[in-house]
């Protein structure tokens, strides 16, 4: 026979020694199958039924852990199997039903509060949302669905925070350089290039005077003179400083304005 000995509450769940001829067992069980199973101090199995109880308490053991995971931070159903897979658990439907039971698993939930935060907060763009809903599980129709939800003044607004963010960290770069760097940076958070380029150009001169661009070049026109005259050129000095200034991402304009009695002409 096997006897319940002692029975004690630790937070959420219970400690219960079972005690069995001389050997006596301590197991951590949830309040579930204290109740279901009666695990009162002096009730007695036969070893049938203490072998089911085996069972129920490793199962359980198993969904606190996924209970756990899923009340850690909200999880899609796609987390949740990988999840189980990653316990080596096969009966995915016990586990899924407990937690949907508790309103835990809501894929449509789940995306509209995601899509919110990362349109408010994090200020991503929708492609790079469509891409992290996806790889979460979401199905794409209700991802488009939030998606439809990012107004098109909230998306340009969070385009112009990331391009004053990333234009304080490229100084000290020529006008197309530093705009090539901010496009691409926007395209990876995941804006659509039209939106991106739109908004660049309605901030074009606000950027232009902030990169200062022609306190750079007389910087870069003197090192490159001296580059020139160190070996023999096929090109004038002007057409050498013109395509390595272009090179480097200066606007022609101000290339012009530096290099007087050029080649270049009017523009």
């Amino acid at each position: 026979m096997y006897k319940v000995t002692d029975l004690t509450q630790k937070g959420k769940n219970y400690l219960v020694k079972i005690a069995h001829e001389e050997k006596v067992v301590e197991y951590k069980v949830s309040e579930d199958l204290v109740i279901e199973f009666r695990l009162l101090v002096g009730k007695e199995f036969e070893q049938k039924q203490m072998q089911k109880i085996n069972e129920a308490i490793n199962k359980d053991a198993n969904y606190q852990k996924v209970l756990h995971y899923a009340l850690f931070k909200p999880r899609t159903k796609k987390e949740i199997f990988t999840y189980l897979e990653k316990l080596k658990i096969e009966d995915f439907g016990y586990y899924l039903t407990k937690l949907d039971k508790l309103k835990l698993i809501n894929d449509q939930l789940y995306a509209e509060n995601y899509v919110s935060d990362a349109i408010n907060f994090k200020k991503d763009g929708p492609k790079k949302i469509l891409e992290d809903l996806r790889k979460k599980g979401i199905a794409l129709e209700d991802i488009n669905h939030q998606l439809n939800n990012y107004a098109q003044s909230l998306l340009e607004e969070n385009i112009k925070y990331w391009l004053d963010k990333k234009l304080r960290t490229t100084k000290n770069k020529p006008y197309y350089q530093t705009k090539n760097m901010i496009i691409t940076f926007l395209l990876n958070k995941g804006f659509d290039y039209g939106d991106v380029n739109s908004v660049f150009s309605s901030n074009k001169e606000i950027i232009a005077n902030d990169i200062d661009e022609e306190s750079l070049i007389i910087k870069e026109i003197s090192y490159l003179k001296t580059k020139y005259l160190k070996k023999e050129q096929k090109l004038t000095l002007n057409q050498y400083l013109t395509n390595k200034l272009l090179a480097k991402g200066y606007q022609y304009s101000i290339i012009k304005k530096y290099l007087e009695g050029s080649l270049l002409g009017d523009e």
